[in-house]
C-alpha cells in the first residue's frame, strides 16, 4: 500500500458508505481510480468485508476486552478455540506470547464467565481485563469497535430497519437502489430508514481490515498515566501530537490510569521515534508496545441478532392470526 491507500482505507474505516465523488475530492484523484484502488484492497484482503449491525449501544452491549501471556503451544489452535464463543468479537496475538482478546457481551453479568473462557482456552497469565468506557470523548468521528455515547432512548426498530441492516450484512456500500428493489419498497422508503438509523445511532456499520497482510505493521500499546491525568485529554493530544496511518485509543472505566493504543505504520522509525516522544510526556508513567503479528475477527451474537428479531416478530405474527378455539 501506499499513502493514498492508507488514507482511502482510513475514510472508509471512518465512513463506509463515502461515495466515490468524496472519495476522489480527499483524495485527489479520479472517482475511476478511487474504485480501483478500493477493489483492489478488497482483492487482496487488506479489506476483509464490511458489514452491518444493529449498533452496540441501542442492544446497550458491554464491550470488554481481556489479555495476558499465553501458555498455550498453538496460537492458531487458540485462535479457533477463541473463535468458538459467542462472545468473541476479534483476537490479536502479539510478541512474547501476548493475547488480546475483545468481546461483545449483552450483560456484565457474563464478564466472569468470558473472562474464565478466555483464561482456560488460552491458557492465560497476569490477565487484565477491561471494560470500555463509551463516554471518553476521544474519537467522536471513528467509532471504534461500536463504542459510542448511548442516547437516553432509541426508537424500536421495525421489522423494515431490521431487513435493510440484513440487506447491508455483505456489503454496506451496496446503493439504495439494489436495497429497495431487493425488499419491494421505494428509494425514498429506504433512504428515509437509513437516515434515520444512522442519525440516531442504531446503526453500526464498519469495516474490517488487515493492513499487516499489505507489509504494515501493527502495534498494540497499552499506555499507563500518572494518578490524577485527565485520560480523555491526554488521548486527543496523543492523537493529535502523533500521526500514523491509522490509530485508535479507548479507554477503560475499571482502569482509571489506562489507555489501550492500536496503530499500524509502515516504519519502525517512526514507531520508535513516536513511542520515545510519548514515553517522556508528563502525563504518561509507563508504556508496553508490542508488535501484533496475526488478527482474527469473529462473527457474535449481535451479527446473528436481525435475523432472529425479524423471524420472532413472524412468528408472534402468525401467533396472533390464528383462530382462537371457541368455547362450548
Amino acid at each position: 500500500m501506499d499513502d493514498t491507500d492508507r488514507k482511502l482505507l482510513m475514510l472508509i474505516v471512518t465512513n463506509p458508505r463515502i461515495s466515490f465523488q468524496e472519495l476522489s475530492k480527499r483524495l485527489g484523484i479520479t472517482k475511476q481510480a478511487a474504485y480501483r484502488r478500493l477493489q483492489t484492497l478488497k482483492e487482496s484482503g487488506v479489506i476483509e468485508g464490511m458489514t452491518a449491525d444493529i449498533s452496540i449501544p441501542y442492544l446497550d452491549a458491554v464491550p470488554v476486552a481481556v489479555s495476558g501471556r499465553s501458555k498455550a503451544p498453538s496460537v492458531l489452535k487458540t485462535f479457533e478455540g477463541l473463535g468458538e464463543c459467542e462472545f468473541t468479537r476479534r483476537v490479536i496475538a502479539g510478541c512474547g506470547n501476548y493475547i488480546y482478546v475483545n468481546g461483545i457481551l449483552r450483560d456484565i453479568s457474563e464478564l466472569d464467565d468470558f473472562v474464565d473462557f478466555v483464561k482456560r482456552v488460552a491458557e492465560l497469565q497476569d490477565v487484565t481485563v477491561g471494560t470500555y468506557s463509551p463516554d471518553s470523548g476521544l474519537m467522536p468521528h471513528y467509532v471504534v469497535d461500536g463504542i459510542t455515547n448511548r442516547k437516553p432512548s432509541y426508537r424500536r426498530l421495525s421489522n423494515l430497519d431490521l431487513r435493510i441492516i440484513l440487506s447491508l450484512k455483505e456489503d454496506v456500500r451496496k446503493p439504495v437502489k439494489e436495497i429497495a428493489k431487493e425488499l419491494g419498497v421505494s428509494v425514498k422508503t429506504v433512504k428515509r430508514h437509513l437516515e434515520d438509523m444512522m442519525l440516531e445511532g442504531s446503526l453500526d456499520l464498519h469495516v474490517r481490515t488487515d493492513s499487516p497482510l499489505a507489509g504494515d505493521l501493527m502495534f498494540v500499546v497499552n499506555v499507563t498515566l500518572r494518578d490524577g491525568a485527565d485520560k480523555a485529554a491526554v488521548g486527543r493530544r496523543l492523537l493529535s501530537e502523533y500521526s500514523f496511518m491509522d490509530a485508535f485509543l479507548v479507554s477503560y472505566s475499571n482502569l482509571p490510569n489506562q489507555l489501550g493504543w492500536i496503530f499500524w505504520t509502515g516504519e519502525l522509525s517512526e514507531m520508535r521515534k513516536i513511542l520515545t516522544a510519548v514515553d517522556e510526556d508528563e502525563d504518561v508513567v509507563a508504556l508496553m508496545p508490542n508488535l501484533g503479528y496475526l488478527m482474527r475477527i469473529y462473527s457474535t451474537w449481535q451479527d446473528k441478532l436481525p435475523q432472529s428479531l425479524i423471524q420472532k416478530s413472524e412468528e408472534n405474527r402468525t401467533r396472533s392470526r390464528r383462530p382462537r378455539p371457541t368455547r362450548k
